[in-house]
This record gives structure tokens, C-alpha cells and sequence, in this order.
């Protein structure tokens, strides 16, 4: 576990909030609802609704932003961090509760009700900024824990889901210390005579990718446009191939898992504009800033995501495909470490202090003229999940499905055992059910092409 630097008394009881959760909570309400996290988890035994409401209601004591409610402070909004007493034993039972009319053993059914969760607004000042939904089954149990992102982002919350598998399985969770929510130190120079070099890097970036745009059709699978946000949709996808043998051909073909699959998902939209010479896939791609903080200051619980896109282009090949990706990928990263994100990133910062009234107002105009239709998908690989398990199991997860809420179609990877779950996320205002069914199939398809042997590369 990294150390940390903990906020102090007094100031544990109030906790600032860092540019992402401001614009998560003046997107509350008018981005389909509230930025929610549910991820689905199913057990590979008989795990009693004691047990769960137990890990639950430790989790929630050792993680203090758990206990986090939104409130006014001044010109802005802080998280208010609420005592460990018997106001959030009430708060518990509002926020945990037992599914009945679902069968834990359909997957359709559990689709339908994952999506269902993930429209479900949470009530950020009054009530706890988590839901937990345990749907009973005789062998294979279902619980879904969704989790607002002001609270914390996708690693947050597989630590929290590790805390909670580690504790079915008879482990004590350990205590996570408030820290501070702040990404100041992850993206500015460390002296203020590196600013200048930081600042002539970021432009000579912006017009290279200025340049690099010109001209260019973005490919999407909207089909319709939407002057607002109505609700979301969520699609489990089981990629027809295992983690090892993706992990061999990845290996073989000198590169990685995800850039592979990066390529075949950039492949499989410009399929959509074969006869569109300038057609590009714009994929956005999720940074961890943690790496990037001064050492022994590396925060574990909280929102420390940045993202950039790349852009995908008709190529011969898939290998050729895979080259531009990782090319740009590795530029991208090399401007986080040479710190040239830093003026934006910054600039970002402020952002909060226009008001929530007049961000919120901004994204809604936004969403109005077409502006947050910027990038194909986002796409994000979570790696194993593996992870959560402690040494040696009684209790094991043999499904996990990972979702949130995106403007654009959000795809979510993740690993457990030797199989590929893939969610996907779609604004059902934009795109409709049946496209992102044809675009899943013919994932299918370039991945059993790419796979299978004697056939060659996709291109």
C-alpha cells in the first residue's frame, strides 16, 4: 500500500473536491442521471446476505468517502465526510437491499437490471453515495455495488470490491485513510523553470494534432442526434477467446493486449466507412496519474484519471494498424512524463470556481450543439480481476461486468480466470440497441479471423 499524505483534524470532516468530481457533480442530473458505478459481481458458492451486509457495513467504517455527502461551501461544493455512528446504520439499510423478481441465472435478466441500476440516480446529499443490490441464488449469488464516481474512479472501486471478496473470505479490511483529492502534483513540473519548456511542448503538441485531424470523418455508431441525455444501456459481451491465447497472439505480433485490441476496435468502426478514404476512429484512452506523483505521495482512493485519444486510420493491415496505435499512445504517455499536460490539466482546475449553475449550463449547451460527440468510444482495460481474490479463496468471483455512465459508447475490459468480459455502454438517445449488437458481432468475427489459425491478419 503507498503512502499517502492524510488530510488532518479538522479538516477530515470537509474534503475538497479535485476539477473531475466538479464536473461530476454539474454533470448530476443532465448526463442521464448521476455518474454512477455499478459493477456486477457473481459468487462461485452460497454467499448469505449476513456475510454481504457484514463486508458492506465494515467497508463503509474503513473507507471514509463512503460516508461522503455533497455539500455547499462557499462558492463551490465540498464532500462532507459523516461520523461513523448510527445516522449511517440508517443510511446502510436504505442503501443495501435484497432483489426480488430477478433470476441471478439468466443473463438476459441480470442485463436488464445492471442497466436498470445504472439509471438509478444516488442521492449525493442526503444519503450514502453508494448502492448495493443482492439478487439470492442457491449456488451462484449475484451482487451488484455501485458506486459514484465523485467518490472514486474504476481503480478506487476494484479496491473496494477486492476489500469486500477479501472479507467473504474471512480477512479483515484494512483501514483507507482520507487523502488528499488533489492531481496538482501529478501533471505540473516539480521547479517553475521547467513551465516554460512544459508549455512550448503543449503547443507544439496541439497544432501536430491539429494537423494530424485536418480533414478527417469521425466514425460512430450514432445513428440519431439528441439535444439531451435520456438513459443508458448496458450490454454484456463475452469476447469468444481466452486472456491467454489474446495474450499469445498479442505477444507473437510484438505488442500488447491492449493495444491489439484497441487496433481491432478501431478496425471494426472503420469497417463501418470502407468507401470514406478520411474516415477515423477516435478512441479514448484512460491514464492513471497515480504513477505520476512525487514518490511516497501516491493517493489510493479517489478520482486520479486522465484520458487522451488516438486516432485510427484506413491502414493495409493489422499490424499496421497496431504500429500507429502504439506510436501514438507512446507520444501521448511521454507527455504526461515530460509534464506538457500541464497548462490545460491546470486551467481545468479553475473550472470549478465559474459556479455549478454555469458549468452545468455549459454542458448541457454542449450536449445541445453536438460539441461531447468528439471521439468513436472510450475504451478502458481494467486487466485481471484476478486481483480481488486473496491467497488461497474459499469464495471466489466467477463473473465480474464493470460499467458507468459516458457521453460517448463506453467499452470496459476485463479478465477473470482465462475469460474476456466486455461491457459496453450506450446513451439510448444516440445509438440504438440493434447497432451496437451488429458492432459486437463483428468484434466477434475480427477476433475469430485473427485467432484462428492459417487465416490471415485482419486488415
Amino acid at each position: 500500500m503507498p503512502e499517502s499524505t492524510p488530510l488532518g483534524q479538522p479538516q477530515a470532516a470537509l474534503v475538497p473536491l479535485n476539477r473531475s468530481e466538479h464536473l461530476y457533480w454539474a454533470c448530476e442530473g443532465h448526463v442521464g442521471g448521476s455518474i454512477v458505478q455499478p459493477y456486477l459481481l457473481r459468487f462461485d458458492r452460497q454467499v448469505s446476505l449476513a456475510e454481504v451486509r457484514q463486508a458492506l457495513r465494515e467497508l463503509t467504517s474503513a473507507y471514509p468517502r463512503l460516508r461522503g455527502i455533497v455539500v455547499p461551501s462557499g462558492w463551490t461544493y465540498k464532500l462532507q465526510i459523516l461520523p461513523d455512528d448510527a445516522g449511517i446504520d440508517q443510511l446502510f439499510e436504505d442503501a443495501v437491499r435484497v432483489v426480488h423478481g430477478v433470476d441471478a441465472a439468466s443473463a438476459s435478466e441480470l442485463e436488464a437490471f445492471h442497466s436498470a441500476v445504472l439509471n438509478e440516480p444516488l442521492s449525493m446529499e442526503r444519503g450514502l453515495p453508494w448502492r448495493a443490490r443482492y439478487i439470492p441464488h442457491a449456488e451462484q449469488p449475484v451482487l451488484i455495488f455501485a458506486l459514484h464516481h465523485i467518490v472514486g474512479d474504476g481503480r478506487s472501486l476494484v479496491q473496494m470490491i477486492s476489500a469486500i471478496v477479501g472479507r467473504l473470505n474471512g480477512h479483515p479490511i484494512a483501514p483507507c485513510p482520507l487523502q488528499s483529492p488533489s492531481m496538482v502534483k501529478a501533471v505540473t513540473p516539480a521547479k517553475w523553470h521547467q513551465w516554460p519548456a512544459s508549455i512550448a511542448g503543449w503547443w507544439r503538441n496541439q497544432r501536430a494534432d491539429a494537423r494530424a485531424s485536418q480533414g478527417q470523418s469521425l466514425v460512430m455508431l450514432n445513428s440519431r442526434e439528441s439535444s439531451h441525455f435520456t438513459t443508458s444501456r448496458i450490454h454484456h459481451h463475452e469476447l469468444p477467446c481466452g486472456q491467454a491465447q489474446l495474450r499469445v497472439t498479442a505477444k507473437q505480433m510484438g505488442t500488447t493486449v491492449n493495444n491489439l485490441m484497441t487496433a481491432v476496435i478501431a478496425n471494426c468502426f472503420l469497417a463501418r466507412a470502407t468507401d470514406q478514404p478520411h474516415a477515423v476512429a477516435a478512441i479514448r484512452i484512460s491514464v492513471d496519474l497515480r504513477r505520476h506523483f512525487p514518490k511516497g505521495e501516491q493517493p489510493e482512493v479517489g478520482n486520479f484519471v486522465s484520458s487522451f485519444a488516438v486516432r485510427a486510420t484506413h491502414q493495409s493491415d493489422l499490424a499496421a494498424q497496431i504500429q500507429s496505435i502504439e506510436a501514438q499512445v507512446k507520444a501521448h504517455l511521454a507527455r504526461y512524463e515530460r509534464r506538457e499536460y500541464a497548462l490545460p490539466l491546470l486551467l481545468y482546475e479553475a473550472l470549478p470556481w465559474m459556479g455549478r449553475t454555469l458549468y452545468s449550463r455549459f454542458i448541457v449547451a454542449s450536449k445541445a450543439k453536438g460539441k461531447l460527440r468528439d471521439v468513436s468510444c472510450h475504451f478502458t482495460n481494467l486487466g485481471s480481476a484476478e486481483i480481488v481474490h486473496p491467497a488461497d479463496p474459499t469464495v471466489r468471483l466467477t463473473q465480474l461486468w464493470p460499467a458507468t455512465l459516458g457521453v460517448a459508447l463506453v467499452l470496459g475490459l476485463v479478465s477473470l480466470g482465462d475469460k474476456l468480459y466486455l461491457s459496453v455502454m450506450q446513451q439510448l438517445d444516440e445509438t440504438a440497441p440493434e447497432t451496437v449488437t451488429a458492432f459486437l458481432a463483428a468484434l466477434d468475427a475480427q477476433l475469430h479471423q485473427l485467432l484462428s489459425p492459417g487465416t490471415p491478419p485482419v486488415n
